[in-house]
């Protein structure tokens, strides 16, 4: 549709899925502004609602940006597509202890299993974990 400027007044914008208020020649003060400055309409410069659920395919995040909730987003505006390859599984796995349903904390396991594990290997064994964890 070719947007004039001459076009007489109407009461709602011509633009599409648009229901404000027209207030020149036909369009709202958004669209208006759009065709002064480019002489088209520019849907694929306006921002997005908010509030939705993220386009890409099964995120359930809120949008933040572009469609995309922020992990999508930064791989949109880093590498220029999503990288479903390259993703990482978020959220944390349960203790590796038998019984234990806590979430892990380091190497699989809850914070109680994982130092009691290490402190086992330290004075009941005697191992040497020096190296193990980052120690020195």
């Amino acid at each position: 549709m070719d947007y004039s400027l001459q076009t007489p007044h109407v009461r709602e914008c011509l633009a599409e899925e648009c229901d404000r208020e027209a207030r020149n020649c036909g369009l709202c003060a958004k669209h208006y502004q759009q065709v002064r400055k480019h002489g088209r309409l520019t849907p694929e410069r306006e921002y997005r609602k908010r509030g939705a659920i993220c386009e890409a395919k099964g995120c359930a995040d809120k949008q933040v940006a572009k469609g995309y909730c922020f992990r999508h987003y930064q791989q949109v505006r880093r590498i220029g597509r999503l990288t479903p390859e390259r993703e990482r599984k978020y959220g944390r796995t349960r203790c590796s202890y038998p019984g234990c349903f806590e979430p892990h904390s380091a190497r699989d396991y809850c914070k109680r299993h994982y130092m009691s594990e290490y402190y086992h290997k330290i004075v009941v064994t005697g191992k040497d974990i020096s190296n193990a964890a980052g120690g020195g």
